[in-house]
């Protein structure tokens, strides 16, 4: 007998995820007027990739029987996500306060 996977839809769902938020990062962006620079470009990108080696890990942990692995994988690699989105975030706000004045 054989067994139907469906890890396969865990790997669609990120995709999905990070596909909508690229979406809705690049539509928020375009509505404020706001153009990245090259420092600002590299580290969203490097956070999507990291993201998805987060999102691969996790999936792959659970599915090879080790969960704490698998949270230990969301706490070492989203916590440098959000310190990467922040430092992004606070680097587009000083740069258009300045830009304002």
């Amino acid at each position: 007998m054989r067994i139907v996977s469906w890890n396969w839809f865990w790997y669609v769902l990120l995709g999905f995820i990070m596909g909508g938020g690229a979406l809705y990062l690049y539509t928020l962006l375009k509505e404020k007027n706001v153009k990245l620079v090259w420092h600002e470009l590299t580290l969203t990108l490097i956070s999507f990739v990291t993201f998805m080696f987060l999102g691969q890990t996790f999936i792959s942990s659970f599915n090879e029987g080790e969960p704490r692995a698998a949270w230990l994988t969301v706490i070492f690699l989203g916590v440098p996500i959000i310190i990467m989105a922040v430092v992004i975030q606070r680097s587009i706000r000083a740069r258009r306060r300045i830009t304002a004045q």
